[in-house]
């Protein structure tokens, strides 16, 4: 009957660990990168006396150490549904050992769903589980010492060792060994008091130490310990309640019935709150879950990963409709060449999908970096990528931001402080190949410029100082484009901002800068707003235009006005056949 038990119990387990690694493959994978990109494990004694320096620091470290494998999808989800399945299982651990009945196996399951619900908030650190991990082993450990002196001495050390390791999650034990000890029978009177006496000296000690030994630190945070949420001024209402939960569902099986177990309905229950458990905290998870982010996430992978063609598909599946998720899909449309010909294909918002204007945090200039880069602003784009590390809320570094400041400096010449940037990437996991391949390369004049990346940006990156403005993009664009006239995608942006800003005037004055590029068919968009300028102050435009206009163009034109002109509801019947032409977009977007 127990062998029976525990392979049920096993089986319960393992599909609670494959639907955690499903979840974050399939459904939340660009979360997990999120993580990856704003830290940076370092392979030196340094990094790991700084982290073990401060309360919660194994946590951190450990943490630190599997998200970066956060790179791969995969191997991030399944590392999270390890996690959390051991969380589940220690949990059950804990309330078989202090009694056991039917229900101790599915109550173990609502913490791990409550904390995965947690977890689908982008700034909630995976360091939270190796806290709470911490700290239920150590619950776990106190129930197996039987004598009462081992047991104080237990306290004693490993509290604080606890609280040093796992942070402010040490609460979980310390609640737990008081309310076990007050709930068992056989324990002595005097015993219980002992075992109360020393648990909260040793807490109150670690308390009061904590100021005198860190002073530089909020008293607070120190509280909390381990950064569980990326912003450490802010501590989610959900983090008591998870320790709240940690505590009480072991706890639960002292208060029910010790008769429960023998009644011939003991299946039943254990079949009923099993699936109410899995299909509320299912639908917990699937509430607290952000597809809009998740999206944008995605693009911003994509672009990182120089994935253009991915990028297209997944707005070809479902038009993005958020400024960070369209200039992510611009740019890859102007890396593929289609810019041009397909932009108003799909949803656009303005400029702002061109080149989202800066803000003072860590996620936009890391995506409208790359924009800059690729265009070839490199000093706007090396900007970027300090200011959205250095604006990391919890004081982290980034792999991706290192990186990229290696290559800005690496094009500019700046030998020395690509240098120093490699240096510190030679003691990261997925990145010290990278690196050691670029110090090879440092002061290499002809492999550099004859680099499919780093020569093309050398080429035509902004070679003369001027006024970075946000409100003047086009300047800023037709600057770099009369630098070199060939600058494919200097141009392409350039037009693109005007037809997007619908400013018709400077698009018609900038249009002749490309002449050099030599189109073996005139892009689509400017087709249709070179026409539609033409037809403004010209008789019977469709014949005089004097630009190489298709007969199609020409003829979707002539429909078009006749429908804007007579329909009662224009913009409901232009939608249908017009509404991936540059006119649709400009009467009424």
């Amino acid at each position: 009957m127990e062998k029976k038990s525990a392979t049920t119990h096993f089986l319960l387990s393992a599909l609670f660990g494959l639907s955690v690694f499903l979840f974050f493959g399939l459904v939340y994978p660009h979360h997990l990168h999120y993580h990856e990109q704003f830290q940076l494990f370092l392979s030196t004694p340094a990094y790991f006396l700084q982290l073990m320096a401060k309360p919660g620091g194994l946590a951190e470290y450990m943490a630190s150490f599997l998200t970066q494998f956060f790179l791969f999808s995969w191997s991030g989800a399944a590392i999270m549904a390890v996690l959390l399945t051991s969380l589940q299982m220690i949990i059950a651990g804990v309330s078989r050992r202090l009694r056991e009945n039917p229900l101790y196996y599915p109550l173990s399951f609502i913490p791990a769903f409550f904390f995965w619900s947690l977890l689908c908030d982008e700034n909630m650190m995976p360091s939270g589980i190796l806290s709470v991990l911490i700290a239920m082993v150590t619950w776990r450990g106190y129930l197996e010492v039987k004598h009462i002196g081992w047991k104080t001495v237990y306290l004693l050390f490993l509290i604080p060792i606890t609280y040093w390791f796992g942070g402010g999650s040490a609460v979980i034990p310390v609640l737990g060994i008081i309310t076990c000890e007050w709930m068992n029978k056989e324990s002595r009177w005097s015993n219980k008091v002992l075992i109360t006496l020393c648990t909260l000296s040793v807490t109150v000690a670690v308390l009061l130490l904590i100021p005198l030994l860190l002073p530089q630190f909020p008293y607070k945070r120190m509280l909390f310990g381990t950064d569980f949420f990326r912003f450490p001024v802010y501590y989610p209402t959900g983090i008591p309640v998870l320790w709240g939960l940690l505590w009480l569902i072991p706890v639960i099986n002292l208060f029910l019935p010790a008769s429960l177990k023998k009644t011939g309905k003991s299946r039943l229950l254990f079949i009923s709150s099993l699936v109410l458990i899995f299909v509320a905290g299912g639908l917990l998870v699937m509430a607290n879950r952000d597809a809009g982010k998740e999206e944008v996430m995605a693009y911003d992978h994509y672009v990182r990963m120089q994935h253009w063609d991915k990028v297209i598909k997944m707005a070809d599946r479902r038009s993005p409709s958020s400024p960070l998720a369209v200039a992510c899909l611009n740019l890859a449309l102007c890396k593929s060449g289609k810019m041009s010909d397909n932009m108003f294909h799909y949803f656009q918002n303005g400029p702002e999908g061109l080149i989202p204007t800066f803000t003072r945090d860590f996620t936009i200039p890391m995506i409208t970096g790359e924009i800059y880069y690729h265009l070839g602003f490199i000093n706007t784009a090396q900007r970027f990528a300090f200011e959205a590390m250095e604006s990391l809320p919890n004081y982290w570094k980034s792999g991706r931001a290192l990186k990229r400041l290696a290559e800005t400096n690496l094009i500019n010449g700046e030998y020395k402080v690509a240098a120093k940037y490699l240096r510190i990437l030679t003691h990261t996991t997925f990145y010290k190949k990278w690196a050691h391949y670029v110090l090879g390369l440092l002061r290499d004049e002809t492999a550099i410029n004859t680099h499919p990346e780093w020569g093309y940006l050398r080429t035509y990156r902004s070679k003369t100082d001027f006024l970075d403005s946000e409100n003047e993009k086009d300047m800023m664009l037709g600057i770099l484009l009369q630098q070199n006239l060939t600058h494919y995608m200097a141009y392409e942006y350039l037009l693109s901002y005007c037809l997007l800003a619908k400013d018709l005037e400077h698009f018609m004055e900038y249009f002749p800068l490309g002449m050099k590029l030599r189109y073996d068919t005139l892009p689509l968009s400017y087709q249709e707003a070179l026409l539609y300028v033409w037809s403004l102050s010209h008789e019977d435009p469709l014949k005089t235009v004097p630009y190489s206009v298709s007969d199609k163009v020409r003829q979707q034109l002539a429909a078009y006005q006749q429908l804007y002109l007579n329909a009662s509801d224009p913009e409901q019947a232009l939608k249908k056949n017009y509404s991936g032409t540059y006119w649709y977009y400009l009467h009424f977007r």
